[in-house]
């Protein structure tokens, strides 16, 4: 019973130590792990050359931040924006966060100071909203919040590690809160994300078939929302800078005599002075208003610059004067009804009916067939009463239809119509029958006319084209007439034109229409 008793009370004591043992290494593996994570950081040292003009850390920086990494002791900040408006790619950088040390919070510099000073191939920097401004070296608080969040985003009794892209970022935020009273000693200014050879890296930039993206939803971003802050007493808008002028177009080309509106756009829209001034290169080719409005003046070529007046941003329009071209053409308008319902008012229909049905004939021996309109006499026929009541409603029924015709013609003078006149049995045009080849060309090409026949060469007594309002003086008495805005534009003339033919009359119409 002793030796059973004895046995256990070893096997205890044997788990016990194993136990205890088992404490004491990982309190001393433990310890020994702090003391190498927290081991003394060096007092910040700015480097020489470049980097130090920079604030950049001699002894803390791209090559050695990885042996300060996760430290209870301090916070980690990045100080770029996602997107920056700066052209960092002209000094070997990157406007896009492209990537970031594992353990960095962003936090974008711009929105918390104006930012100034940048080399002068990068450009333009944000220029919106800030907490704090500066006012003649002092910083300003735009909002009552603007203290309590910078003292939330770098609290004094952390060591606060910066970085940016290349570094300038890190060391105008270090010298802000060293400003604002912050330990500089225990501030470090580590460099930039682009010279960074570690291994905790974290890509933002995605690249596939060609195509870059960046990935900003994973990044660690203090969101800094304006909106919802409270204005200082002491707030002052920000001063947006205008960073391009876009023109709306910047080629054109105008004839003498004519205008063009220019219009430009500033950007961004919510530039503070939006003011502007237009120029031209030569006055004497063309000019330029205070709004943009273009005038030509001569043949020639000419400039026209307009320039932001805050930033001396510019735009061009390059413009091209052309000689002013008397241009004769037509455009005729649609009158396919009107010509319907002209048409219907038929004189040569009227005309055909009265005779066909009032004709006497002669047989094959060149007598008199008698009918009922004509009475037989010594002498031949004599139209009879009934054929006078016949010829009084023949006589009604055509100046019906002229007075139709030309009341048509009248509401198209009024209206100031565009359209053609075919005008057919002219006497001076009998060699050659221009109406109607007129007629052929016109309906090959799919225009629209008026046809008129007038009494003179055995016409059927057509008062339209004469006996209307329209002012014939132009008229030069051919079988073509183009009326334009309700007067006669131009019409062919047998002693000048010459119209001898179906080429003739082509040649003739494409001076005013599009004809094939």
């Amino acid at each position: 019973m002793k030796k059973k008793a004895l046995i256990i009370v070893a096997s205890i004591l044997l788990v016990i130590g194993a136990v205890t043992a088992g404490i004491m290494l990982a309190i001393g593996s433990r310890n020994k792990n702090e003391v190498e994570y927290l081991k003394e950081l060096p007092k910040p040292q700015i480097t020489g050359g470049a980097r130090g003009e920079l604030g950049i850390d001699k002894n803390i920086n791209e090559e050695t931040i990885d042996e300060y990494l996760n430290r209870p002791d301090s916070v980690y900040r990045d100080m770029r924006m996602l997107e920056d408006p700066g052209n960092y790619e002209a000094i070997g950088g990157d406007r896009f966060l492209s990537g970031y040390i594992e353990g960095f919070e962003v936090i974008p510099l711009p929105y918390i100071i104006p930012v100034t000073g940048l080399p002068g191939e990068v450009g333009d920097t944000y220029t919106g909203t800030t907490l704090f401004y500066d006012d003649n070296g002092t910083y300003i608080a735009n909002y009552e919040e603007s203290m309590e969040i910078i003292e939330r985003i770098f609290p004094k009794d952390k060591v606060i590690f910066l970085m940016c892209g290349g570094g300038g970022y890190a060391g105008m935020t270090k010298n802000f809160l060293v400003s604002l009273g912050w330990d500089e000693n225990k501030i470090y200014n580590v460099g930039g994300y682009w010279y960074y050879k570690g291994e905790h890296s974290i890509s933002v930039k995605k690249e596939v078939n060609g195509e870059v993206t960046y990935d900003f939803n994973s990044v660690p971003y203090h969101e800094i929302n304006f909106d919802k802050l409270t204005k200082s007493e002491k707030y002052k808008d920000p001063v947006i800078k205008v960073k391009e002028l876009k023109i709306s177009t910047s080629e054109l080309e105008l004839e003498e005599g004519t205008s063009f509106q220019l219009n430009v756009i500033v950007l961004p829209n919510e530039a503070t002075n939006k003011e502007v001034k237009w120029t031209s290169s030569n006055e004497s080719v063309a000019t330029v208003s205070d709004e943009g409005l273009v005038k030509a003046v001569k043949e020639g070529k000419v400039t026209i610059t307009v320039k932001s007046v805050e930033g001396d941003k510019t735009a061009t329009c390059d413009a091209t004067v052309n000689k002013k071209v008397i241009s004769t053409h037509v455009e005729l308008d649609d009158l396919a009804d009107v010509i319907e319902e002209f048409s219907s008012y038929n004189l040569t229909k009227i005309n055909k009916e009265f005779f066909d049905k009032t004709e006497y004939k002669r047989d094959s021996d060149g007598k008199i067939i008698p009918n009922e309109y004509y009475d037989l006499t010594e002498n031949g026929v004599r139209a009879n009463d009934l054929y006078r009541e016949e010829s009084r409603k023949w006589t009604a029924q055509r100046d019906e239809a002229n007075a139709k015709r030309v009341e048509i013609f009248n509401k198209l003078v009024d209206e100031k119509k565009s359209f053609i006149v075919v005008i057919k049995d002219t006497d001076c045009e009998s060699t050659f029958d221009v109406a109607n080849t007129t007629q052929n060309v016109l309906k090959q090409n799919g225009f629209q006319y008026f046809i008129v026949s007038t009494a003179a060469g055995g016409g059927d007594g057509d008062e339209a084209f004469f006996g209307s309002k329209l002012d014939r003086s132009n008229h030069g008495g051919g079988a073509i007439a183009i009326i334009k805005d309700g007067k006669i534009y131009a019409s062919s003339n047998p002693s000048v034109d010459a119209l001898k033919s179906e080429e003739d009359i082509i040649n003739w119409l494409s001076k005013y229409i599009d004809i094939k």
